[in-house]
């Protein structure tokens, strides 16, 4: 459980945000973000307001690794790691039950962050700064577009009958504003949706299974993007549990929610999806880290 309830005894008035910039070793902002999102509550239950003055005893919600770190970096530099996510694991933590990579990360060193995520499902590469100082150049190259991911796939059919050598996919995609119904976390390909665009190279066919394998690289980077496109195609990835018929999806979420331990781990899937590939230029370096 990476997130602990914590009672603190506050000898002398003080003001919250102060305390929880203190106990959390973070900024005023991050303080007072903590605070909006009521995790720091007294006794009672009482949310405490960012703009009091706190003394006495008061709990604090925050995220504490309980755990050794089980993940190790595969590539650093003193300005970022990069991490090898597992398959069905989170990249933050989801609730108080979840673990994640972060958690792991987050032991072996308190200052570092995920500069990006991977789905749960998906496996692969994952940036992590070393230092606060170097976290705004790290997301500048993502939000920017200035860094190319690269993955690889397995998908359901023969993508041959619908192309022949490399091709892209341009469909428009609608992201949930909020979650609403079992399956709101799902996408959807729409006219109102955000341009987005995936280039696809085919890398081989499997008669005996039908599956193709493909090398696949994401030109924006919405929610779900390559699994919605290729399940879009009629090329679902093999082990997809959302873009397919409503009943699996419907049951794969509600198990996912209710019960991580007990029937959720009969439907876990093996997305046959991996984060392969980071090219980027970074302080006049050039990196090109790859993982087949």
């Amino acid at each position: 459980m990476p997130f602990v309830r914590e009672i603190f005894e506050v000898p002398a008035p003080m003001k919250a945000w102060a305390f929880v910039s203190h106990v959390l070793a973070c900024s005023r902002a991050q303080a007072q973000s903590v605070l909006d999102r009521g995790r720091l509550r007294y006794l009672n239950g009482v949310c405490v307001r960012k703009s009091e003055r706190i003394v006495g005893q008061v709990a604090l919600l925050h995220f504490k690794a309980l755990h050794p770190p089980t993940l190790t970096p595969l590539f650093s530099t003193p300005f970022f790691e990069i991490y090898d996510k597992p398959k069905n694991l989170y990249s933050h933590p989801k609730n108080h039950q979840s673990t994640s990579l972060y958690e792991s990360v987050h032991a072996r060193n308190p200052e570092a962050r995920l500069i990006h995520r991977l789905d749960y499902e998906t496996s692969g590469l994952v940036m992590v700064s070393t230092q606060k100082r170097y976290e705004n150049a790290l997301r500048t190259l993502f939000s920017t577009r200035q860094i190319k991911k690269t993955y690889h796939a397995w998908v359901q059919g023969d993508v041959s009958v619908y192309a022949q050598g490399d091709f892209s996919v341009i469909l428009p995609i609608l992201e949930p504003k909020s979650i609403r119904g079992d399956l709101g976390i799902r996408c959807q390909i729409a006219q109102e949706g955000k341009p987005s665009a995936t280039t696809i190279e085919m890398l081989g066919f499997c008669p005996h299974t039908q599956r193709t394998r493909l090398k696949i690289t994401p030109h924006t980077g919405r929610t779900h993007q390559i699994r919605l496109h290729l399940s879009a195609l009629g090329f679902p990835i093999v082990g997809e549990p959302l873009y397919t018929h409503d009943g699996h999806a419907r049951a794969y979420l509600d198990a996912k929610r209710a019960d991580f331990q007990g029937s959720f781990q009969s439907l876990q899937t093996q997305l046959a999806l991996e984060a392969t590939g980071l090219e980027f230029e970074l302080f006049g370096l050039g990196y090109g880290i790859t993982q087949n």
